[in-house]
């Protein structure tokens, strides 16, 4: 457990090790709690473009930063916070690499130290219900993809739906900080336990390059996470 000071906004910090140099920081935050002081209290600073954001908006920032803040003080060992870059995308210090998320009160961030790790990418997802599953189902999945929903129906489609769309959300997180190119839902396709480009992206990331990915579900959501190798 972590000694960071949280407000009242925050609660149940924690930090994982998740593999060599590697680090899961993860709170829950109640935007209802949220007060103009937070950020002080947790020694986070607030943004320019937040200064009149809603106060989920504050709050899932702050739990961001806050789990950031956490998971690199062990990986790779840093005091620091990460800003934001004019793409809304953190900016995180030298040596350190990392990604953020949050949802329905639940954030975290994964850090790892740069000479391990190229790029990171974290998502967390609530499952989808069934009826938003089918609706959003050829959107998110390709042709392959979608033919692997055969036999499924009600909530173990969700499942595979929302499992789909949380790998392609970490899958960008990781890669789009490495090439600096935009990519898409039926730009890359789960194959088992990895997910393959289908697009190139750089001289580095072609199409047909596959990286493994990695899930914790519980009854709520899923958790989904990537990691690229220095």
């Amino acid at each position: 457990m972590s000694d960071i000071a949280l407000p009242s906004c925050l609660h149940d910090l924690e930090t994982l090790a998740r593999g060599p140099g590697l680090v899961l920081a993860r709170c829950r935050y109640h935007p209802e709690a949220f007060a103009e002081q937070a950020f002080e209290q947790a020694g986070i600073p607030l943004p320019a473009g937040l200064g009149r954001a809603v106060a989920k908006r504050r709050a899932e920032y702050l739990a961001g930063r806050v789990c950031a803040r956490a998971a690199l003080r062990r990986a790779p060992g840093l005091d620091a916070v990460p800003g934001t870059g004019d793409d809304r995308a953190p900016r995180w210090p030298a040596g350190a690499v990392g990604a953020i998320t949050h949802s329905h009160g639940e954030a975290a961030a994964l850090t790892g130290d740069a000479r391990q790790w190229r790029g990171l990418g974290l998502d967390r997802e609530r499952w989808l219900a069934p009826a938003r599953a089918a609706r959003l189902r050829d959107e998110l999945l390709t042709p392959p993809e979608r033919d692997t929903l055969t036999g499924l129906s009600g909530q173990d489609l969700a499942r595979r739906v929302t499992l789909t769309f949380s790998v392609k959300e970490s899958l960008f997180k990781a890669l789009y900080p490495l090439t600096g190119r935009r990519f898409y839902f039926q730009d890359a396709a789960l194959e088992g336990d990895r997910i393959r480009l289908l697009t190139g992206l750089s001289v580095d990331w072609r199409a047909g390059d596959s990286l493994p990915f990695g899930v914790e579900e519980d009854p709520a959501g899923l958790l989904s996470w990537i990691t690229v190798p220095a």
